[in-house]
């Protein structure tokens, strides 16, 4: 829980806040957070906030490429607040390491498709741990002739081949080994260059992002909407059966400790997910355990 002005503030809300932060991108982060709690003290407490209750309908105009970079150094000073140090945790500690090439940051500022062609569909597949995202994935990519893009293989390949002598990709080791989830602007980077590397492909179905709001806010912005979200519904404990049975085969974040922080982080960002991707009526629920 977080201390501010004397008052409690649940980890929640502070998620809730960092979503905001996200999809506004406001010139003065400090002002935004302190609106934030005051809306809280309006709405008569922190059971009263939803994931969105910090978004507003009219999303303010993205600045000009040139200027980003400008305008995210402006923000991460403010992201070492004691109400958004927690949050951001190890993905600071990354992103904002000198260790990073400029590559990252000319990614993050060129154009994923070419506006004078047509746009490749765009397919994400979500769900638990284990609950099928990678079958579904290639029968999907399969049936319409698209690419297939799994977001944790591409990860994890970068871990085994660079994490010796990357500092930034062992950091990511260690966390991923942890059950937690990889820095935003890491994978969204790491999505746009297969992106821009099958720039001809018809269409793309990837697997396993986002992972929570703030992630598919991050999507929409820097590289489209989804054309169709698969949502793969599966109960917990088949969930937490199948990862047990996946745990012979030697893969980090199929120890008992990442296994029981990986299905609670999916409880905990699932709904807000589904909620977000209904919301802009693009989604739909299969479940992966018939029966």
């Amino acid at each position: 829980r977080y201390i501010q002005h004397g008052e409690c503030w649940s980890e929640m809300v502070g998620l809730d806040m960092l979503t905001g932060l996200m999809f506004h991108r406001p010139q003065d982060p400090m002002e935004f957070l302190e609106g934030c709690l005051s809306r809280v003290r309006e709405l008569g407490g922190v059971e009263k906030v939803r994931w969105d209750t910090f978004i507003t309908t009219e999303k303010k105009a993205q600045p000009p490429a040139g200027q980003r970079a400008q305008l995210r150094s402006r923000m991460l000073p403010s992201c070492h607040s004691p109400v958004m140090r927690t949050c951001l945790g190890h993905q600071l500690s990354i992103e904002s390491d000198t260790d990073l090439s400029e590559t990252d940051e000319l990614i993050a500022e060129y154009v994923i498709f070419d506006p004078q062609k047509p746009r490749p569909r765009i397919i994400l597949i979500i769900g638990g741990p284990a609950s099928g995202k990678g079958t579904q994935s290639l029968k999907t990519a399969e049936r319409y002739g698209f690419m297939y893009i799994s977001v944790g293989e591409v990860l994890r390949q970068k871990m085994i081949h660079s994490a010796s002598s990357n500092r930034k990709w062992g950091l990511i080791a260690k966390i991923i080994t942890n059950g937690e989830l990889a820095p935003q602007e890491t994978t969204i980077n790491e999505i746009k260059q297969r992106l821009m590397q099958n720039s001809d492909a018809k269409g793309f179905v990837i697997d396993g992002f986002p992972r929570d709001v703030a992630q598919a806010i991050c999507f929409d912005d820097q590289i489209c909407q989804p054309d169709l979200v698969l949502f793969l519904s599966c109960g917990a404990s088949k969930l937490k059966e199948r990862l047990e049975k996946r745990e012979q085969q030697g893969r980090p974040d199929n120890n008992p400790k990442a296994i029981a922080r990986r299905l609670a982080t999916f409880k905990q960002n699932a709904m807000p997910l589904v909620s977000y991707y209904q919301d802009k009526e693009v989604i739909v629920k299969v479940s992966s355990h018939p029966g």
